[in-house]
């Protein structure tokens, strides 16, 4: 086999006399400067593709995190300490007997008591509620009685949206499809919720018609007398009242079109101060989803702040604390009187009978701020 070249070129002579043709050396080089060029060309589009995608899952990232904080628009978790203060100024003079059950908030959908100390002089029991799961301090006394009694329960609680949204299931829901004394279903409040669920087909749709009827045709008012009492028919009738009658109204409507409702009250605790006095008590319902579980609802709220309306739907909110659950409750032991409309003062009977006057006072103190 031989060789030869002519003006760069080179020839390849086989032992048949076959000459095969090869790349001239310029050519070469310009096919590995374009081999190069176009290698870096096609990693620099392969980066930027990369940037390219990476911007998206960011972009998308964000979308997702700014919808999650629409959808859950209160903090995730609260750390409080609250003091409930008790205190009978006066007891009936020549009385033989004194019966006292003060509501006790516990470990349950979405707060946990971590500490719960009660202060008192008197003996005292632990006793619960087997309807709704109230806790009850009960205290029992004979005469000679003191001329006053204090006491305090003192709370160290964590509320949490996660242990609120992990717990979905229920044993029954017969006892949240019931009317109470004050918490009626009669023809004008079927027709009230025909109208605010018409057309709607889900549970959950149904009750934000109901929830969209009552912010329409409920004022937040205070200055009429009756308020307070949670009667769907005066609601029906003044359309004004306080958190109480919102709620009365809201599930009476909700039972009437055959969806799950329950009555909670409670203390909201306020966010924007270390500590100091809770004026009074807060209440809202909740009512129960198929799947999904409690949903809660504070319509009075959203009354006083429209801006929140879709946040007050829904949502569980850590700034709230449960005292109780439900209404017409049956105490343990068994009250002399009738069922109690709504449990978040203590109830007293002096000689088997209900007695007034009874003072309360609430502070906070946050934790970790």
């Amino acid at each position: 086999m031989g060789t030869s070249q002519f003006c760069g070129v080179i020839f390849v002579k086989t032992s048949q006399s076959q000459e095969t043709h090869k790349t001239p050396p310029l050519a070469s080089c310009i096919q590995n400067a374009f081999a190069i060029k176009y290698g870096f060309m096609r990693q620099v589009i392969q980066q930027f593709a990369l940037l390219v995608c990476l911007t998206i899952v960011s972009v998308q990232s964000w979308q997702s995190w700014c919808q999650m904080e629409r959808l859950i628009p209160f903090p995730e978790r609260r750390e409080f300490e609250l003091s409930y203060i008790g205190r009978i100024p006066e007891i009936t003079a020549g009385a033989k007997e004194v019966r006292i059950w003060v509501p006790l908030g516990n470990t349950r959908d979405g707060q946990k008591v971590l500490s719960r100390k009660i202060e008192t002089e008197l003996p005292y029991e632990i006793e619960k509620d087997p309807i709704f799961g109230n806790d009850l301090l009960y205290i029992s006394l004979q005469a000679p009685l003191p001329p006053q009694i204090h006491l305090k329960v003192k709370y160290h609680v964590i509320t949490d949206q996660r242990e609120y949204q992990s717990r979905k299931n229920v044993s029954t829901l017969q006892k949240y499809l019931q009317p109470s004394i004050l918490m009626v279903i009669n023809d004008d409040v079927r027709q009230r919720s025909k109208i605010a669920t018409g057309g709607r087909r889900q549970l959950a749709e149904k009750a934000r018609g109901v929830y969209d009827y009552v912010l329409a045709h409920m004022k937040y008012d205070k200055t009429i007398p009756g308020w307070g009492k949670g009667d769907t028919l005066r609601a029906c009738q003044v359309g004004a009242g306080n958190c109480t009658d919102f709620h009365s109204l809201f599930i009476s409507m909700a039972l009437a079109a055959e969806i799950p409702s329950r009555f909670k009250i409670g203390v909201t605790i306020p966010e924007q101060s270390e500590e100091g006095e809770i004026p009074g008590y807060h209440c809202w319902a909740e009512f129960y989803e198929n799947g999904e579980g409690w949903k809660p609802v504070d319509a009075s709220e959203a009354w006083k702040h429209p801006e929140k309306k879709e946040d007050y739907f829904g949502n569980f909110d850590p700034n709230k604390f449960m005292i109780s659950v439900g209404r017409d409750i049956e105490l343990v032991p068994k009250q002399k009187g009738g069922p109690i409309n709504i449990l978040f003062y203590p109830y007293i009977e002096v000689d088997g009978q209900p007695q007034n006057g009874i003072k309360v006072s609430l502070y906070y103190k946050n934790i970790n701020v």
